[in-house]
């Protein structure tokens, strides 16, 4: 593959999947801004359960998504390690997408089981529970720098899939 093609296929690559990275995001964060709208309009819950149960739930949905997102990171660190030992660069960063894929669509399945506990319950440690995914989220979305930083790319590997200013040398 010449140069040029090459650096067309990182592109792709990484812009597949951040585009997928961000669908992810966006789904559960259309059905917050709803349930939202809805606690601000003073409108029903969606789903009822009794008031001496909401705290239970609120804290149990936390302390979930706490082990969550340390399960989620350590299983995307030990496969990005994995991916780091393999000698083939495709065959590296398909398994740094697995990975990745894996890890932010639990965290989609999450964010959405936080939302509807929001729904039951409006409570507002909740919106909190849900911002903080976002930003655990936002601060290991899928880019060129954190997977260089993942899998410890070689300077020859990064600059092989660095389509961003490969083109300009």
């Amino acid at each position: 593959m010449d140069q040029k093609s090459n650096y067309k296929y990182w592109e792709s690559f990484f812009q597949s999947l951040q585009m997928t990275y961000y669908a992810l995001l966006a789904a559960p964060l259309f059905l917050f801004a709803l349930v939202f709208l809805r606690a601000e309009n003073r409108s029903a819950k969606l789903f009822g359960i009794p008031a001496d149960l909401e705290n239970t739930v609120v804290g149990i949905t936390v302390i979930l998504a706490i082990i969550e997102i340390v399960f989620l990171h350590f299983l995307a660190a030990r496969q990005y390690k994995s991916a780091a030992q393999d000698s083939d660069l495709h065959s590296k960063m398909k398994k740094y997408r697995s990975a990745t894929l894996v890890k932010y669509i639990g965290l989609a399945i999450y964010q959405v089981i936080t939302v509807a506990v929001f729904a039951m319950t409006y409570h507002s440690g909740l919106m909190g529970l849900f911002t903080g995914l976002l930003l655990y989220s936002s601060f290991f979305r899928p880019e060129i720098q954190n997977a260089r930083r993942d899998l410890k790319l070689t300077k020859e590997e990064y600059q092989q899939i660095d389509y961003k200013t490969g083109l300009v040398t």
